[in-house]
């Protein structure tokens, strides 16, 4: 089981913040978190000359400082302890990275922005980078966790997803699904009709999904559902399937089961990153 003690929570001053700190105030109380910290990369490159003169004689950080302290809280109602940390760096994905090592993060909460254009590349760098698990969290989200569907490939690194599974559940009692994903070939054999194909084809993913489960050994029950995609991604499967159902959480690995490197971003992880889905995704480092 992986415990969560310390979670970060990036702000950027925008309407996505109070979002993202009633939901981090949620977390804190439901998971039992020790601690949240709350921080904002001020990019003072980005200020135009125009404004450098006026701005000169300001502590612009003190100053972003306050208005954070002031917002959070007035949105995060959790008893728990809670440090705002202010930086200036060019590269907001290396501020992350430097705090998740120095406070020993367990997990970070972004915001997805839905339709903003570019919204996603801070989130795909932090994938590429920090070592935690990190919960990309829509403006369009409800603060509860009660039906946790979870990206099922079978791979090593989709059964360390159920440690924080384990965890989760404990805290919150929530439905658990396990959904994979199969597809239909386009083009298989002219000896084979299309309807004993896509019979044989979920059959053997179902089995597949029962004998994975089974291997878990866990006391709690998880359902299965193996999921057709024949013109969809993986992806936009369990998105689409997931939202459908009315789940709270969707849980992926950041790897699947075709990686050449251990390096590499799964193709999975890297759309769902970048995607509009409305509903929280929690990446499994």
């Amino acid at each position: 089981m992986t415990n969560i003690n310390n979670i970060l929570v990036g702000l950027d001053l925008s309407p996505m913040d109070d979002h993202l700190i009633k939901y981090a105030s949620f977390l804190a109380k439901k998971l039992n978190i020790k601690k949240v910290y709350f921080t904002h990369n001020v990019k003072k490159y980005a200020i135009s000359e125009l404004f450098q003169e006026q701005l000169q004689d300001l502590d612009l950080e003190q100053i972003i400082g306050d208005e954070l302290t002031e917002t959070i809280t007035k949105s995060f109602d959790a008893d728990v302890e809670w440090d705002t940390l202010i930086a200036e760096d060019p590269y907001t994905e290396s501020i992350f990275n430097h705090i998740v090592n120095k406070y020993y993060i367990d997990m970070i909460l972004v915001g997805n922005k839905i339709d903003y254009e570019g919204a996603g590349a801070l989130t795909d760098k932090l994938l590429r980078m920090v070592k935690c698990p990190l919960l990309i969290i829509p403006e369009t989200t409800q603060n509860k966790i009660e039906d946790i569907w979870i990206g099922t490939d079978f791979s090593r690194s989709c059964m360390k997803i159920y440690n924080n599974v384990d965890y989760i559940r404990d805290n919150t009692n929530a439905k658990i699904t396990a959904a994979h994903v199969y597809h239909i070939p386009a083009q298989f054999s002219p000896y084979v009709s299309d309807e004993t194909l896509k019979s044989k084809i979920k059959k053997h993913s179902e089995e597949r999904l029962e004998k994975f489960i089974k291997r878990l050994h866990k006391s709690y029950d998880i359902h299965q559902h193996a999921l057709e995609s024949k013109e969809s991604s993986v992806a936009e499967k369990l998105v689409e399937h997931s939202q459908a159902r009315g789940a709270d959480l969707l849980m992926v690995a950041d790897k699947g089961s075709n990686n050449i490197s251990s390096l590499m971003l799964g193709s999975v992880t890297n759309e769902l990153s970048t995607s509009n889905a409305r509903i929280p995704i929690w990446v499994v480092k």
